[in-house]
Parts: structure tokens; sequence; C-alpha cells
């Protein structure tokens, strides 16, 4: 039987796992693009309603029910959903109601969060 040093598992275990922060990039940006057309496909009435905001610094549960908070708030917001995950926050508007790009970046801003792009669906 041959044997392993902890050291060979500890350097395997390590680029496995650098394998896949270094993928995780490409992964999100691909479930950015999938769920907003995801939403929109399996609910057609939403077509325009759909908001995605990604979000830089937004790393714990906290930060995300601050934002879903802060969001929440605004009228024209039906609900809002945040991934960890893919630092995504996507909104449903309430239909026939509008939120600008702007009012979205002030209210991640004064969340304290940087905003890095919107995409809208």
């Amino acid at each position: 039987m041959k044997e392993t040093s902890i050291f060979t598992t500890f350097a395997t275990t390590i680029l496995a796992v650098s394998a896949v922060w270094l993928a995780a990039p490409a992964l999100a940006e691909e479930a950015e693009t999938r769920l907003a057309a995801e939403i929109v496909a399996a609910e057609p009435a939403l077509e325009g309603r759909v908001v995605q905001a990604e979000v830089i610094g937004m790393v714990c549960d906290f930060c995300a029910q601050s934002l879903k908070k802060v969001l929440g708030r605004k009228d024209a917001v039906s609900s809002v959903d945040i991934s960890l995950e893919t630092k995504l926050i996507t909104i449903i508007l309430n239909e026939g109601m509008a939120l600008s790009d702007e009012e979205i970046a002030e209210a991640v801003n004064w969340a304290g969060y940087e905003l890095a792009g919107i995409v809208r669906a």
C-alpha cells in the first residue's frame, strides 16, 4: 500500500480549491445571464420588470438583509432576492412602476456597498 504524506494531501486539496476559486467569476457570470432569462422565460408577465444588480462588498447574510430592507422600502419594488454566491440582487418591480439605475445605485451606496452593474430583463 502506497503511503501519502500529509503534505501531498494538503497540496492536492489546495490545488483543487484554487481551481474552483479561479473558475467562480466565470460561473457567476453565467448564472447572472441565465437567471434573468430564466425568470422572464418562466413568467413572461415579468418582462421589463426584472432588474439585476451586481454588488461589490456584499459578503454575509447581514449585508444581504441590509440591502434587502433598503431596496424593499421602495414603492416600485415588489420583491428582492439576494444571492451571496453570485453577489446579485434580483429586483422584481411592481407592474407599471419604474426604478431608475440611479435610484438603485443610491440605495446600494447608502447601505455602504458599491454597485458593479445593472442588467434589466
